[in-house]
């Protein structure tokens, strides 16, 4: 069986299932390099049928995410139909308030399913796929059925299946339960105006960043603010989003969307800093989302969980939820925003055929996210050949440990090697590295390479072996995705620093074991033998506002546009002899600036002041 799944909207993304697993994934921005491309994913799709010999003859489906067009509810300013909607949402189920008779005029819908399947239709036709091949899947089914099918915990016994973002479909979460035999049911849905995730995304706007996407830095900034601030805003926002009074609902008391409470807060959040705002809006998406979770793990009687959907990429929220004694098992889908809508609409659409043909469906969990597009080192020497003739190569025997000295040395290396990670984290193969134990690593990072917000973290790569030297994790969640954080021990502080959250050292690790990466296995281990330290910052390999590089081009661009110090491009070793004299040594970015130490304090000091 093949099917490929697609996902048109924000993050555009096409993903192959094919012999019972997910053998490709990728996001259209890593084609186009425009950050969180939205659209049809043609770049992506094209790669998949270039790369596995697809044709229409060989694809069994192709499955889209989404059954509706048009703009989702939170993007319209308030009107007198969202002022409807709002009141209407209270007493009509979620699936009647997505008919195109209720709502059009509301979502401004411009066209119905039959006009979405052609629309694919015509989009698929230079591949030749018929339309009776192509499937639409709700939204919610999406982010439920990936959830599930890919934990790699997963067992013949019940599981409760979460979904919670901000919209798709006109619903903003579900209630799943998997009987652990191939049944899904649907227990729970809710309309898109009672949206937590909508709110955190209406703060987000408010501050003044980028919705939809620096939701992660409220998230970052949280940690900072005094308690008693952060409580006050807290009980500012908590009259507006709540639980009902079972806890089995969310509740837009005010019956706000997205421009509205941007519109409200202006007021309402004035006296505020910053910092406050930040922390307020976290907590309450930690209390409503954790109190929800519980209500319906004692409703269900299960505590088996598997989660999905934008909200859950809130990894503060998501160590809590793990820490929590009601649950025994968690699995947190990684990057599980609505770009892995493709691989769930791929899923949903193989289990729809399996029922009809009275098979169990029961495909591969999850493993190593290395999949998208390879490069051979004959693809890098002739991207190396195209420069400007600034930089330098060589072909090394062991690049690793050769990397791992560099590190060592306080060098920072942007790596290329191997496929190309999927979403939203790296994960060693498209990676900037560095020390991690020291924090002028941090500013330098910050001022030359990334140009992040100061307050923003970085995340440890860290030896699986090594877990327990640096992370509390008295359940022994798998940690291999930088999906879910964790608090530090002393070591980690010593060792990792860099690497942890500068304020309350929570860390987002990505355990390193040999199976999944034996490469870069190899290079924490050479790391370790020079340093002791069994972990290195880990951040991708882009400038900001850039999506992570994807074929060697990228990396030389980048590498050229920033103040990396060595790039490894597969087998290459490579460097601009202006930056580094490789007969003389390095510069290093180690401990060795005070001044750099006294500057990154004092900036840090007066932007939290």
């Amino acid at each position: 069986m093949k099917i490929v799944g697609i996902h048109t909207g924000h993050n555009a993304t096409a993903c192959l299932f094919a012999d019972g697993r997910i053998e490709a994934i990728v996001s259209e921005e890593r084609f186009s390099r425009n950050k969180n491309d939205s659209g049809f994913p043609g770049r992506a799709v094209q790669w998949l049928f270039d790369n596995y010999s697809l044709d229409a003859n060989a694809i069994d489906r192709i499955a889209i995410a989404g059954l509706l067009t048009g703009m989702e509810i939170g993007e319209w300013e308030e009107g007198p139909w969202e002022i409807f909607a709002a009141q209407v949402s209270r007493i009509v189920p979620a699936r009647l308030m997505t008919s195109n008779a209720l709502v059009a005029p509301y979502l401004r819908l411009r066209a119905g399913g039959k006009q979405r399947l052609e629309g694919a239709a015509e989009r698929l036709s230079r591949f030749r796929v018929p339309q009776d091949k192509i499937d639409l899947v709700e939204h919610h089914s999406c982010h439920a059925h990936a959830a599930y099918w890919l934990d790699p915990g997963r067992r013949p016994e019940p599981t409760l299946v979460v979904t919670l973002d901000n919209t798709g479909d006109g619903r903003c979460g579900t209630i799943h339960v998997a009987d652990g035999e191939g049944g899904f049911t649907r227990l729970h849905e809710m309309q898109s105006l009672r949206s937590l995730g909508m709110m955190y995304t209406a703060v987000t706007r408010y501050l003044g960043m980028k919705a939809v996407e620096d939701e992660y830095k409220v998230m970052g900034m949280a940690p900072y603010a005094k308690p008693e601030r952060a409580e006050a805003v807290y009980r500012i926002l908590r009259g507006h989003m709540d639980l009902t009074p079972d806890e089995l609902d969310f509740a837009n008391l005010t019956g706000l969307g997205e421009s509205a409470y941007v519109k409200r807060f202006r007021s309402e959040l004035a006296k505020f800093r910053f910092d406050a705002v930040c922390a307020g809006v976290q907590m309450l998406v930690e209390d409503l989302v954790l109190r929800y979770l519980k209500a319906w793990s004692r409703k269900t009687g299960i505590r088996k969980l598997v989660v999905g959907g934008g909200v859950f990429m809130n990894v503060k929220m998501n160590m809590l939820i793990n820490e929590s004694p009601d649950f025994d098992d968690v699995f947190f889908l990684p990057s599980c925003g609505d770009e892995s809508n493709a691989a769930g609409a791929a899923l949903e659409s193989a289990w729809q055929i399996h029922r009809e043909a009275g098979e169990r469906f029961d495909p591969a969990p999850l493993g190593p996210l290395y999949l998208g597009p390879e490069f051979s080192n004959e693809d890098c020497e002739a991207a190396l050949r195209g420069n400007d003739g600034r930089l330098r190569w060589e072909k090394s025997p062991d690049l690793e440990a050769e990397t791992a000295k560099a590190l060592a040395e306080g060098r920072i290396v942007g790596r290329m090697r191997g496929r190309m990670e999927f979403g939203a984290r790296s994960l060693g193969n498209r990676s900037i590295m560095a020390r991690a134990d020291s924090l002028n690593t941090v500013h330098r990072i910050n001022r030359a390479i990334k140009m992040r917000d100061f307050w923003m973290p970085f995340a440890p790569s860290v030896l699986a072996a090594r877990q327990s030297d640096y992370v509390i994790n008295p359940k022994g969640s798998p940690a291999h995705y930088m999906i879910l954080g964790f608090r530090s021990t002393p070591l980690a502080v010593e060792e990792l620093i860099a690497g942890l959250h500068p304020f309350d050292r929570t860390c987002r690790p990505q355990l390193v074991e040999p199976e999944w990466n034996p490469h870069y296995h190899h290079l924490l281990e050479v790391y370790e033998s020079l340093t002791g330290s069994g972990g290195i910052l880990n951040t991708s390999f882009n400038l900001h506002g850039e999506p992570v590089v994807c074929t060697p081009e990228d990396a030389i661009s980048t590498y050229l546009r920033s103040d990396l110090d060595l790039l490894t491009l597969e087998d290459y070793l490579v460097w601009d002899p202006k930056r580094i004299d490789r007969d003389a040594g390095s510069r290093s970015g180690v401990a060795s600036s005070q001044t750099e130490s006294a500057a990154m304090a004092e900036e840090t000091g007066n932007a939290v002041a």
